[in-house]
């Protein structure tokens, strides 16, 4: 049976994880590159309303500190542990940097099916305790989705369960303000040392 057009372009644009196939989107940059490494980006988040194991999780909760947010779930076999992996070594190269606005660290659940908030809060730990995991509705999912240009597709056919997301890491602001994405597959330490610039440039913008 084909695929419908839809969603084999989509499949084109995202990571098919549920299948455990990797489209590169970047190919690892060296250290001493002076690439940019974060896309600028800025879009106010719409309201929504997600859970973690610790209550409910909106746009209110992220504010007041920069976050780091990643789509994905916890039954990919490959590519969300190996990002996770890669976001726990991230998270001890801004420490190390000592940045005045350390980040919180989201990972987002497209899954909520097979994800609860008890099993991603076990997951999410697993890689770091302070990583935070959240899902719900798919409804509100898809708004925040949109509100940061992710994207993903379920197919949760008995037979032949699928999910596809985006890959890129979205940077929010401590006004829930979508400021950057970047790709993990990259140099960790130059990463490191670019969002520290970026968020101390835009931390000294908004004072």
């Amino acid at each position: 049976m084909k695929m419908h057009n839809k969603y084999a372009l989509l499949l084109t644009l995202l990571i098919g994880c549920g299948l455990g196939v990797l489209i590169p989107i970047t190919q690892p940059v060296q250290p001493g590159t002076a690439q940019a490494m974060i896309q600028k980006a800025e879009r106010t988040l719409a309201p929504f309303e997600l859970q973690s194991a610790y209550g409910q999780f909106d746009q209110h909760v992220l504010r007041g500190q920069w976050t780091i947010m990643m789509f994905g779930f916890t039954h990919c076999p490959d590519i969300c542990p190996t990002a996770l992996s890669r976001l726990a070594a991230l998270e001890t190269q801004l420490t190390a940097l000592s940045i005045p606005w350390q980040p919180k660290y989201v990972f987002v659940s497209v899954d909520p099916q097979r994800d609860t908030v008890t099993e991603l809060d076990i997951y999410v730990r697993h890689f770091r305790p302070s990583f935070i995991g959240v899902t719900g509705h798919p409804d509100q999912l898809k708004l925040l989705a949109r509100s940061t240009g992710a994207q993903f597709q379920v197919d949760n056919a008995p037979d032949n369960y699928q999910v596809a997301h985006s890959t890129m890491l979205f940077l929010l602001d401590p006004s829930a303000t979508l400021r950057g994405r970047f790709d993990i597959n990259q140099d960790l330490s130059e990463l490191a040392a670019q969002l520290k610039r970026f968020i101390y440039m835009a931390g000294s913008q908004q004072n």
